[in-house]
C-alpha cells in the first residue's frame, strides 16, 4: 500500500521512512513518514483495534517544522459536521470539519496544493532531521 502510494503520489513524494509497521490478526500500526519534495513532511500514525475502533493522525509540516494541516479523529469537537473526523489548520490551530479519512486522501490534499509555479514547488531542499511532531 505504502509503496503504491510512493509511486501514485511521484510527484510530490520524495521518499518514505517506516517507523513502525505491525499486523497482529486483524488489527495493525503503523507510523511513518512521507519526505515531500518541496522539504515538508507528512507524519503518519495509523492504527486499527482489535475490536474494529480506527486510530490517525496525518500531521503536515513545512521545512522548518511548522505545522500546515493535521487531520485526526481524536474525539473532540464534537460540534463539527464532520465529528470525530476534523482537521487542525496552521499555527493559530484553527479546527475545521473533514473529509480526509485515509493517507491517499491527505496525499490527495497535499498533491492540490502543489500547483505549477507554487511557493511551496519552488522552495525544494533537502530534508532535515526534525523530531516527530506527532509524539506530543
Amino acid at each position: 500500500m505504502l509503496l503504491d502510494l510512493t509511486k501514485q503520489y511521484a510527484d510530490i513524494v520524495q521518499g518514505i521512512e517506516v517507523e513502525k509497521f505491525r499486523i497482529v490478526g486483524d488489527s495493525y500500526e503503523l507510523r511513518a513518514t512521507f519526505l515531500l519534495k518541496d522539504g515538508s513532511r507528512l507524519f503518519i500514525k495509523d492504527y486499527l483495534f482489535l475490536d474494529g475502533t480506527r486510530k490517525y493522525a496525518y500531521h503536515w509540516q513545512d521545512r522548518p517544522g511548522r505545522l500546515i494541516n493535521r487531520w485526526d479523529n481524536v474525539p473532540h469537537w464534537n460540534e463539527l459536521q464532520s465529528y470525530p473526523h476534523h482537521r487542525h489548520v496552521g499555527a493559530a490551530d484553527v479546527v475545521e470539519s473533514s473529509d480526509v479519512r485515509t493517507i491517499e486522501d491527505a496525499l490527495k490534499y497535499i498533491a492540490n496544493s502543489f500547483r505549477p509555479g507554487s511557493r511551496r514547488l519552488s522552495q525544494s531542499a533537502p530534508i532535515g532531521t526534525e523530531e516527530d511532531p506527532t509524539e506530543q
